[in-house]
C-alpha cells in the first residue's frame, strides 16, 4: 500500500504521477514498488492507457480523493483513443484498464488496426519544462505531448522533442520520471511555419478530446456526419457518391504534403490513404482519432458540432416550403410537407419536387459548377403541373371576360400555357357535347359507316402497306375515325411493324480481343503490390474496364474458358495473401510470425485455421532454407 500519492499537476499523464512517486518513496526495487502501488510484483509500467487501475485505487492511502474514473478521465489517453468508439466498446476498453486486461486494451481501442506507428519515446516541450521547474521546482511528462503525431505544443508553439526515456523501455517495470538528464534538448525538427500553424490546431482539438466527456457514438454517426459536410461542399451529390479525386486534392492543399507525411496521412498513398474512404463508409471501423479531427477541421466542423449537432443537407432548406399557386387561397403559405430530391447524373443538378395538396407542383434545380466547392450555384423554378384548382381558376377568369394576357399575368404563367388550358377546356366541353349527341344523330352514324367502309377498302387494296402508308392514303378518314371511332379504327388496322436488327459483330475476332484484354487484366491483378484480391469475374470486370462483356459469354468462348481457369477458390487467395505479408514484413524489417501474418492477411473465422496452418507451412519451409 502507498504512504502517500504524489498530486497530480495539470495534463501530467498517471505514468508521470507514479514516475514522481517511485523516486520519492526512496524504493529502490522495482518489484517492490509495483507491488506497494498495486499489490502485484508483476506488474507493468504503461504509458497510454495503463491497466489494473482497481488495484492502483485500493492501494491509495487512506481518504485519497482520487478514484479510478478519475485517474482514466484526467490523467491518461483514455479520452483520446476512444473518442470516436462506440459506447460499448468504450466501455470494455475501460473495463479492461481497470482490470488485468492489458493484453487486450490496444486492439480494443482500435490502435493495432488504425495501423499508426506510436511514439518510441516520451516527449517534452523545452519551454513548458523549464516553466515547471521553476514553478514546481520539478518538470513532469504531459498527457498531450504524448499522443502519437501532436507534433507541436500548442501554448508555446514549439516542436516537441523526444526524451531518452523509451516509451517501451528494456525494464517494464521502471518508472522513469522527466528530468534534466533525459530532457535534452538536443534534437530539433523543422517545420514550415505554415505547417507549424496546422500542428497547433491539431493539437488544440486534440487537447478539447482529453477536456471534454463528449457523447460515445456509434461509427455510422461520424460517417454521416462527414458525408452530410461533403453534399453542402459540393464533394458529394445527394445520392451520397463521393468525388474522391477532388476531395484528395482539396485536402492536400489544406494541409500540404509535409504535414501529412509527418502524420503518416498522405491521402495519394495507397497505404497511409486507405483511412479517408474508411472513415467515411457506411460501415466504417475505428480511425485513429487524429485523422478523425483532420478530417473535420478540413470540412469546418468543429470538435463539439462533430459529436453533438447532427448535420443534415439540406439543398432546399427546412420545410415546410411555399405553395407557390397563385389561384390558391394559401399562396405563398408553408403547406408543402415534403420534398423529394433527385440527382441528375448527366448535368449533376439536384432537383427538388414540391407537391402541393391543391395540385399545384413545382420543380427547383440547385446546380454547381464543377471543380468549385459551393460557388456558381443557382436555383431556378419551374412549374411541373398546375393542378385542378390553377385550372378551374383560368377557366373561371376566361368565362367572366378576362383577356388570356390578363390571365396570365395575375396566375404567373405564359400567355402560350394560359391558351392551351383553355383551348383543352373548349375541347373537353365540345367532346361530351358530341357524345351527349351523337348517340342519336342519324348524321354521325352515316358518316361512321361511310368512313369504315372507305378505311376497309383502302387496307384491302393495300395490303403491304403500313400505318403510317395508309394514314397517308386516306388522311381525312383516318383522322375523322381516330377522333369518333378509335376503339374500331384500332382493331381493323395492321399492327406496327417491327424491324429485326441484325448484328453485323465478329464475335470469333471480339472473343479473341477480349481475351487478349482479359489476359493482360489478370497479369496486372497477379503482379500488384497492393493486398492481393480474389481473382473474380467481378473484379475482371471492374478492372478491366470491359462493363458488359459477360452478357456475352456464350459468344466467347475463348474468354469463357480463360476467365473459368484463373477464377480462384478462396484459400487460393489466402496463400497469395500469405507471401504477399510475408514480402511486406520482409520490407519493414518486422518479425515473421503466425501472429503478424494472419493480421495482414484479414482472414475471416471462416478460414483462419485452415489459413494459419499454411502459414505455419511456408514458415517452417523459410527455416529450412
Amino acid at each position: 500500500m502507498m504512504h502517500f500519492f504524489p498530486t497530480p499537476y495539470p495534463d501530467e499523464i498517471l505514468y508521470s504521477v507514479l514516475a514522481r512517486y517511485s523516486v520519492r518513496c526512496g524504493i529502490t526495487s522495482y518489484q517492490t514498488i509495483m507491488e506497494s502501488i498495486f499489490g502485484k510484483c508483476s506488474s507493468r509500467a504503461v504509458m497510454e492507457m495503463p491497466f489494473n487501475l482497481n488495484s492502483l485505487v485500493s492501494n491509495l492511502p487512506v481518504n485519497c480523493p482520487y478514484t479510478a474514473d478519475d485517474l482514466i478521465y484526467n490523467h491518461t489517453l483514455y479520452p483520446f483513443f476512444t473518442a470516436f468508439l462506440p459506447k460499448e466498446r468504450a466501455e470494455e476498453v475501460k473495463q479492461l484498464m481497470l482490470s488485468e486486461g492489458g493484453s487486450k486494451i490496444y486492439g480494443k481501442a482500435g490502435i493495432i488496426g488504425s495501423r499508426i506507428p506510436l511514439n518510441q519515446y516520451l516527449r517534452f516541450c523545452p519551454k513548458c519544462f523549464e516553466e515547471e521547474q521553476k514553478l514546481y521546482g520539478e518538470g513532469y511528462w504531459h498527457r498531450l505531448h504524448q499522443i502519437p503525431f501532436v507534433m507541436v505544443c500548442p501554448i508555446h508553439k514549439a516542436i516537441l522533442h523526444n526524451s531518452t526515456v523509451l516509451v517501451r523501455g528494456h525494464n517494464p517495470q521502471a518508472y522513469v520520471p522527466a528530468d534534466a538528464d533525459n530532457c535534452i534538448n538536443n534534437e530539433l525538427l523543422y517545420f514550415k511555419p505554415e505547417t507549424i500553424e496546422k500542428f497547433v490546431l491539431i493539437a488544440q482539438d486534440a487537447r478539447l478530446l482529453l477536456e471534454n466527456r463528449y457523447p460515445y457514438k456509434p461509427f455510422k454517426w461520424f460517417a454521416k456526419q462527414y458525408l452530410e459536410r461533403f453534399k453542402e461542399l459540393g464533394y458529394a451529390n445527394v445520392n451520397g457518391k463521393v468525388y474522391w479525386e477532388q476531395v484528395k486534392r482539396d485536402f492536400i492543399n489544406f494541409y500540404g504534403l509535409e504535414f501529412l507525411n509527418a502524420v503518416y496521412s498522405n491521402v495519394w498513398d495507397k497505404e497511409q490513404g486507405r483511412w479517408l474512404k474508411e472513415v467515411t463508409h457506411s460501415d466504417a471501423k475505428a480511425v485513429y482519432p487524429i485523422r478523425h479531427l483532420m478530417l473535420a477541421r478540413f470540412l469546418g466542423i468543429g470538435v463539439e458540432e462533430l459529436f453533438i449537432k447532427e448535420l443534415n443537407y439540406r439543398p432546399f432548406g427546412e420545410g415546410p416550403w411555399v405553395c407557390l399557386n397563385p389561384a390558391a387561397d394559401h399562396f405563398l403559405e408553408p403547406v408543402i410537407k415534403d420534398v423529394e430530391i433527385k440527382y441528375r447524373r448527366r448535368n449533376k443538378n439536384t432537383n427538388g419536387f414540391f407537391r402541393c395538396p391543391c395540385g399545384y407542383e413545382y420543380m427547383e434545380t440547385v446546380t454547381r459548377e464543377q471543380g468549385e466547392r459551393g460557388k456558381g450555384r443557382r436555383r431556378f423554378v419551374r412549374v411541373v403541373e398546375y393542378g385542378h384548382v390553377w385550372k378551374a381558376k383560368a377557366h373561371e377568369l376566361h368565362e367572366s371576360g378576362v383577356s388570356i394576357q390578363e390571365i396570365a399575368v395575375r396566375l404567373n404563367a405564359d400567355i402560350s400555357t394560359v391558351r392551351k388550358y383553355i383551348s383543352e377546356k373548349r375541347q373537353e366541353k365540345s367532346k361530351k357535347l358530341v357524345e351527349r349527341n351523337s348517340v342519336a344523330s342519324a348524321e354521325f352514324e352515316v358518316k361512321r359507316q361511310y368512313h369504315r367502309e372507305k378505311w376497309l377498302q383502302i387496307v384491302r387494296e393495300n395490303p403491304d402497306k403500313g400505318r403510317l402508308e395508309l394514314r397517308r392514303l386516306g388522311k381525312y378518314t383516318c383522322t375523322w375515325l381516330c377522333r369518333n371511332d378509335r376503339e374500331w379504327w384500332e382493331k381493323n388496322t395492321p399492327a406496327k411493324k417491327y424491324v429485326q436488327a441484325y448484328s453485323n459483330v465478329d464475335w470469333e475476332i471480339r472473343d479473341k480481343e477480349i481475351l487478349q484484354h482479359v489476359k493482360q487484366t489478370v497479369q496486372e491483378i497477379l503482379e500488384s503490390d497492393e493486398k492481393p484480391q480474389r481473382i473474380s469475374l467481378r473484379l475482371i470486370k471492374t478492372k478491366s474496364g470491359l462493363k458488359s462483356f459477360d452478357l456475352q459469354l456464350d459468344k466467347l468462348p475463348l474468354t469463357k474458358s480463360f476467365i473459368n481457369s484463373v477464377i480462384e477458390a478462396p484459400m487460393e487467395l489466402h496463400k497469395r495473401r500469405i507471401q504477399w505479408a510475408i514480402d511486406k514484413l520482409n520490407e519493414e524489417g518486422k518479425a515473421l510470425t503466425v501472429t503478424n501474418i494472419t493480421a495482414m492477411t484479414g482472414v475471416g473465422n471462416r478460414y483462419r485455421k485452415q489459413v494459419v496452418e499454411e502459414i505455419k507451412r511456408v514458415l517452417g519451409e523459410l527455416g529450412e532454407r
